[in-house]
């Protein structure tokens, strides 16, 4: 049996897969800096200490194959790193959890593609949407035969249960101390969203990652004011990131997906 790429006309059940929810996979936190200050979910200093180990960066220069990682979330949304030291298996960057690839977790996105396959067919599933899992997929696809094998990879989907797989699911948020009404706390978040809106845009921000509010099904994310609470308030605004300071001061970054960011190296398919 050989992994490979099928033909489009079949749906290409073997690359790709669409979010599903999980069981397990929260990440660990730990603080970043002595002053309280973190980001959401990624080290955002040097210095930092995880509960998971202290944060080394290796000498510059280009990493071998064994220092590059591929993180994947369930809607195969990907990107690579090589300080892999940095990060836990399980990272969360905004409301989207990743996982660092291996072939027991690409045996699991392969089931799910197949399901995937399974809802266009029955009608669940949009094509346009199943096309863009498969996009996505084929780079997971191509990554993983280049720095596993096909071998390897052939024994993990042989041994895998698929039911028994707890994939990455992001942590919820934490209900603030002193609800308030839903109307009233969206008000207040883009208000403070139309505070920034027009330097935001100007570094490069789209509309719909500041004010984007509802998430699809697949996990397309949020924007800004989706994460704001109130009494919120926006910090230093960035190409990179929005600083959101919390009302107890501990501040928070919310990443532009838009834009490269310094620590990730994104992924493109053999067909791109």
């Amino acid at each position: 049996m050989v992994i490979g790429a099928m033909d489009t006309h079949t749906s290409n059940s073997y690359r790709k897969s669409c979010e599903f929810a999980g069981t397990t996979g929260t990440l660990e936190h730990g603080p970043v800096t002595p002053a309280g200050s973190c980001d959401l979910s990624v080290p955002v200093s040097s210095t930092a200490r995880f509960e998971t180990g202290t944060l080394e960066h290796g000498p510059t220069g280009v990493p071998s194959e064994s220092e590059v990682a591929l993180f994947v979330s369930t809607g195969l949304e990907s990107w690579t790193t090589d300080q892999p030291k940095v990060f836990a298996r399980d990272v969360q960057i905004n409301d989207t959890a990743y996982r660092r690839l291996d072939p027991e977790y690409y045996a699991w996105l392969r089931s799910k593609m197949q399901l995937a396959k399974m809802s266009v067919e029955a009608g669940q599933l949009g094509r346009d949407e199943f096309d863009e899992l498969r996009r996505r997929y084929d780079a997971t696809h191509d990554w993983a035969v280049a720095h596993f094998g096909e071998l390897r990879l052939l024994d993990a989907i042989r041994d895998l249960d698929a039911r028994d797989y707890a994939p990455p699911a992001a942590e919820p948020e934490a209900p603030p101390n002193k609800p308030r009404p839903a109307d009233l706390a969206l008000e207040s978040a883009l208000a403070a969203v139309n505070a920034i809106a027009e330097k935001a845009m100007a570094l490069g921000w789209t509309r719909e990652s500041l004010y984007r509010t509802s998430i699809s099904s697949f996990g397309f994310n949020c924007g800004l004011a989706h994460f704001l609470k109130p009494f919120d308030r926006i910090g230093e605004v960035t190409t990179h990131w929005i600083e959101i300071i919390r009302a107890n001061d501990i501040r928070h970054r919310f990443y532009n997906p838009n834009v490269d960011q310094p620590w990730i190296r994104r992924i493109k398919s053999s067909a791109e």
